[in-house]
Parts: structure tokens; sequence; C-alpha cells
């Protein structure tokens, strides 16, 4: 179990996706986790999928959260949800989340593409696009007890403890 509350990880996802307004006025609905009210038409879902810790040098080394985050759009407002979905990936894609409180981040990835239409479960004359993807995101804990000096840093290949 972390030192740190992972839910800050949560928080900083979604003040990165709520600060931009380019995807505010694609998507003007809202950022939500998993269920969006029901009078939304286009939104962005955020969907936690897994939390991985990693010890060693007897603490924490590293978390990595995976999320599956996904633009909404409802096909008779005559927006793309792919547009969205791309605004989601520059705004995620190796760049910094900001502060996350008792973390250090190290990156984000997208590690999968999602794409498709759903039919609605009660009018089946009602479309959604859906597209965007599960982006892994990689912190490293920062709180008290992790020795200042240790800041593990990833190359894509290989974790640096120097």
């Amino acid at each position: 179990m972390s030192a740190v509350d992972v839910a800050a990880v949560d928080a900083a996802l979604v003040a990165r996706l709520a600060a931009d307004a380019t995807l505010a006025a694609l998507l003007p609905d809202g950022i939500y986790f998993d269920v969006a009210p029901g009078n939304k038409t286009r939104f962005v879902i955020v969907q936690f999928q897994t939390h991985e810790i990693t010890d060693g040098f007897g603490m924490e080394l590293y978390e990595v959260l995976m999320y599956r985050i996904t633009a909404r759009v409802l096909t008779a407002t005559g927006v793309d949800a792919n547009a969205a979905a791309f605004r989601i990936h520059q705004l995620l894609s190796w760049l910094p989340l900001g502060v996350i409180a008792g973390y250090t981040h190290m990156e984000t990835l997208q590690v999968g593409r999602d794409k498709h239409m759903e039919v609605d479960a009660i009018d089946n004359d009602i479309r959604w696009q859906v597209a965007g993807g599960d982006y892994e995101i990689w912190v490293s804990p920062s709180a008290p007890g992790m020795p200042e000096e240790f800041t593990p840093t990833f190359d894509g290949r290989v974790f640096d403890v120097s």
C-alpha cells in the first residue's frame, strides 16, 4: 500500500483535461469518472483500469496506473469524437501531468486505442461515437521516508536509480 493517496493521480489527470480550452470547446459537457449524467451529449469518460506498485530497496519505487479515457459524442451533434480523442492524446502523451500531491510524475503513455460506435440502450436509433485509448501513468512516491537523492527516471527501457 502506498504511503500517499493515489487518488491524487486521478485528480491530476482530470485537472489536466479540464484545464484545456480546446478540449472544452469540443466536449463542453465535462469530464466524468465512469458515467456521465443522462442529459449530456459531448463529454469525456475516465475509467480506472489497473494499479501496480513496484517495490525495491525496501520501499515503493514507482506505481503504474492505467485509465481508459474516451470522448463520447452523440452522433446527432455533428461533432467528430476523433478530434477530441486526438486532443486528449496531445494533452497526455509525454507531457508532465502537473502537480501530483505526494508523487513525481514519470511519464504517461498511450498503450491502446479505442474507437467504436455504441447503440443507445434505450433507443436503438441513437448512436454514440466513442474514441480514445488506454493510458498508463507512471509515478514515483515522494512521500516522507523516501530519500531525497532517490529520484527514479525512466528512459523507456530501464530505470536509472542513481
